[in-house]
């Protein structure tokens, strides 16, 4: 259940019994093709998916995120609107402190940007100091999107797993089957730049940036990708949830 569709006695009601998910995404390039959103996108469709198969409390997103490394986006490009870590890292605190003092003792953070998992397991860290007797699991899709299928749809499509990261050819196909309203297909790209390197380095040098915020292969993109791929990650979620924050 949404918590911002909650009367105070139906949410009094759930709090104690029910897993609070948090989900976090982020505002930034995703290539001319897919929204700003995508990551807030896909996390909070996950939040809902859960809240289908399990007694849940679904929070309302938090829509931005920490800065991810220009180098690994191809650079910076209008749109991307960060919170700087210290500021997230007390959101999130804020966020579970207000739930578990209201009740609630089971938290999930469901996050789709990676830059944000560092700031999310400080802001645990520094939440579990202080609240007995809660659990906290944190964790993003990538983590429950099983190897052997992403390595069947690498090599069925000819894309490596290593060409296959922001923007590309998988987050694409969930945008394209849980929004594809919001996937603007005839701009979908395989871009990337004259140079790839793992540092970190600014300001970012002109070999390392991309046209289009597309550092790998999204032509390849389909709807049936992510039809395929997410009832397994929501399966493999279901079941990791019920693992570590069911009834003991």
């Amino acid at each position: 259940m949404r918590v911002q569709d909650l009367s105070w006695p139906q949410y009094e009601e759930r709090i104690t019994t029910h897993t609070v998910v948090l989900p976090i995404g982020a505002i930034e390039a995703h290539g001319p093709h897919l929204p700003l959103s995508t990551d807030t996108v896909i996390a909070t469709y996950l939040a809902e998916q859960l809240d289908a198969r399990i007694p849940a409390l679904v929070l309302p997103p938090i829509p931005f995120g920490v800065k991810t490394d220009p180098v690994r986006a191809g650079g910076e490009f209008p749109g991307m609107t960060n919170l700087r870590a210290s500021t997230m890292t007390q959101l999130v605190l804020d966020v579970l402190t207000a739930s578990y003092r209201h009740g609630a003792r089971r938290f999930l953070v469901l996050h789709g940007h990676i830059a944000n998992l560092p700031v999310v397991h400080e802001a645990a860290e520094l939440f579990l100091a202080q609240a007995p007797g809660a659990k906290v699991m944190a964790a993003a899709w990538w983590d429950f999107a099983p190897e052997d299928t992403r390595n069947d749809i690498a090599r069925e499509n000819g894309v490596a797993r290593s060409e296959d990261n922001h923007a590309a050819m998988v987050e694409t196909s969930l945008m394209m089957h849980i929004a594809p309203h919001q996937v603007r297909e005839h701009l979908l790209a395989d871009d990337t730049s004259e140079r790839r390197v793992r540092y970190l380095i600014l300001p970012v040098p002109d070999a390392l940036k991309t046209r289009t915020g597309v550092i790998y292969q999204a032509g390849k993109a389909s709807a049936d990708i992510g039809h395929r791929l997410l009832p397994e990650i929501i399966d493999q979620l279901v079941q990791a949830v019920n693992l570590e924050l069911g009834d003991e």
